[in-house]
Order: C-alpha cells, then sequence, then structure tokens
C-alpha cells in the first residue's frame, strides 16, 4: 500500500517539475498575466502544465480536459470563506496520444462532479478535494483518489488497481458502486449513513470505520470481498456487522462504538466535530498496519481542508533594502516544502 502511495505521489512530482505554471484568478485586480477564464487557460496550457486555481466567491464553471493537466487549489475549507470551486469535470481525450488526460491530477480544490468520457485514461489523482460524484469509464485503470471530503458516490466501473484511501464519504448510503476487481482497495476510510456497497465484489476492504444506518445490509448488494480489521457501529439493540453476510475477512470489530474525539457516535456526520479516535477507542492502533483505524490512520492521514502539494512561500527577508541602482538585492526566502 506504502509502496503504490508512493508512486503516485512520484508521479506528480516529476510532472511538477518540468511543467510551466499557468495562474488562473478571478479577482478583478488579478497580476498581470494571470488568467480569468479556467477553461481558456486549459485550451492554452501544453500537456504537463500545472495551474494553480485561485479561491473565489463563484465557480469557474464546468471544464473539459483533453491532456495531462495539474489542477491546484487552496482546498476545499479556505478560511477566507471562498475556495477553488469547479463545476463538472469532463475528461475527454483526443485521437493522438497528446491528448489523453492520463496522469493528471487535481488536488484541493471543490467540484461537482468528475466523469470520465472515453476509455483508456489512467494514472488520474484526486486528493484534498471535496465533491459529490467520481464516474469511472471502462478501462480507466490505476486511479488514487486520496484525502477527499465525498457528499456522494464513487462509481469504479469495474476498473482494476483503485485505491480509495483516507476519504471520508459524508451522506452516502453506498459511497462505492460497480466493481469486480480484487486489485481495488479501500482503506482507511470512514462512512458516514451506511447500509453496504452497491454491486461491489472481490475488493479489498481494510482499516474503515462504518457508521451504520438504520436498515440492514445487502449481501445481494456486494460480496466475495474481503474486510480486514474494520470497525462497524450502528447500536447495541439493531447491530451492524463487520463483514457484511458472504463476505470474509479478519481483525474487524463489530458493533463497536468508536468512540471520536469530540463527535457522539451517530451516522450523520458534522464538519464541527473531531473524528480522531479517543485513546481507550477499540480502533485505536487496530489497523493492519499498526496504525488507528479510520482516516487518521494510514500512510496518508486526513487533513481537515485538503491536501496542499505545492511549495508554500512562509518568509520573505530583504537583507538590504537600502541600495544603489547597481547594487543586487539580497532576499532569504523561508518556504515550506511540496507534501508529496
Amino acid at each position: 500500500m506504502k509502496k503504490t502511495l508512493l508512486f503516485f505521489a512520484m508521479l506528480c512530482f516529476t510532472a511538477l517539475a518540468m511543467a510551466t505554471i499557468i495562474n488562473v484568478d478571478q479577482d478583478p485586480n488579478r497580476p498581470s498575466g494571470y488568467y480569468e477564464n479556467l477553461q481558456l487557460a486549459l485550451n492554452t496550457a501544453v500537456a504537463g502544465d500545472t495551474i494553480y486555481l485561485y479561491p473565489s466567491n463563484s465557480s469557474y464553471g464546468s471544464i473539459e480536459v483533453k491532456k495531462e493537466i495539474h489542477i491546484f487549489g487552496v482546498g476545499f475549507d479556505g478560511t477566507s470563506g471562498s475556495v477553488s470551486r469547479i463545476g463538472d469535470i469532463r475528461l475527454d481525450s483526443l485521437s493522438t496520444q497528446s491528448g489523453n488526460p492520463s496522469a493528471s491530477s487535481f488536488q484541493g480544490i471543490k467540484f461537482s462532479s468528475l466523469v470520465c468520457q472515453k476509455k483508456n485514461m489512467s494514472n488520474i489523482v484526486i486528493a484534498g478535494c471535496e465533491f459529490s460524484s467520481v464516474n469511472l469509464s471502462y478501462n480507466c485503470s490505476s486511479w488514487l483518489i486520496v484525502n477527499n471530503l465525498i457528499s456522494g458516490y464513487i462509481s469504479v466501473s469495474n476498473n482494476s488497481l483503485i485505491i480509495i484511501s483516507n476519504n471520508i464519504f459524508m451522506y452516502s448510503d453506498y459511497g462505492i458502486q460497480s466493481s469486480n476487481s480484487p486489485s481495488v482497495i479501500v482503506s482507511h476510510n470512514l462512512f458516514f449513513n451506511w447500509q453496504d456497497f452497491n454491486s461491489v465484489y472481490n475488493a479489498i476492504i481494510t482499516d474503515n470505520i462504518f457508521m451504520f444506518n438504520s436498515y440492514a445490509s445487502s449481501s445481494s448488494s456486494m460480496a466475495h470481498n474481503i474486510f480486514n480489521n474494520n470497525l462497524g457501529w450502528r447500536s447495541a439493540l439493531n447491530p451492524g456487522l463487520i463483514p457484511p453476510e458472504s463476505n470474509t475477512g479478519s481483525g474487524n470489530i463489530s458493533n463497536q462504538d468508536p468512540e471520536f474525539i469530540t463527535a457522539s457516535s451517530t451516522p450523520n456526520f458534522d464538519k464541527t466535530k473531531d473524528y480522531h479516535l479517543s485513546s481507550s477507542s477499540a480502533g485505536k492502533n487496530a489497523a493492519t498496519d499498526g496504525t488507528d483505524i479510520g482516516v487518521y490512520g494510514g500512510s496518508t492521514p486526513f487533513v481537515w481542508g485538503g491536501v496542499f502539494s505545492i511549495p508554500k512561500i512562509i518568509l520573505t527577508n530583504i537583507t538590504n533594502p537600502v541600495i544603489n541602482q547597481s547594487t543586487p538585492i539580497n532576499v532569504n526566502i523561508k518556504a515550506n516544502k511540496a507534501k508529496l
């Protein structure tokens, strides 16, 4: 698992190291050379370029992506009250190899949905975003969906090599649907109002917390999945069992209150609460990797507000502010490195 996540991170780093950076900002007072229109910036970019999407009180609209591109926003919960917001993201591909959006990444943005409209789009990263749905087309393998806040679902469409890790599924009854590959990994997520997965078979499901809704899971909706070291909770009178019927696994904790630090153990998500596990929780250090079960365990613990992967300058200091016309200015810069 860790090696796979590192591989995806290296792909992102390599792309950024060679990319041209394009800035997109809807602020009327944006600097010269910045784009206002995101789709125009995408049309202008060449494959492998990076777009910094500045926060805005209004959406940048829906976009169509036809090449490898890397879009970075400020996160899904900006302190200024505005975020890097997009409508729908449609991944398309041209007839030429350079027109395929494979190896693209989307980080720190809020969008409605992401849809693959054609086949053979691989090595896509969606990290630190807030969204309603992601729909893969067929033959779209090797996706990493990590550290997101999700109000709807992910449709895997029977693709392989899909990692869904350290996400919070806020409201969905199902969360994940349409998957039959044994190389689909569902790890360290937190599912609220959960009933079951819809048409999910053969997946590896580890180290998740399932906050069941009031309905019993349907064994016909998912079967032959391997559940290891997950924790499930509904109530003492109406148990939520892990693994559900027709699935196998070991090390699971069935119908046990996860004991969040400040959140009550209800099936409803509350963004004002702290979902870290208390020291007495049965899920503490009980994951397959020795970390906590749930989103704050594993190799990519959840970061509220999104994953900030771009370098950020945090301090600049001019050491010789008074100079002659021909004297160079000496500037010391302190920055945080990219969190890949």
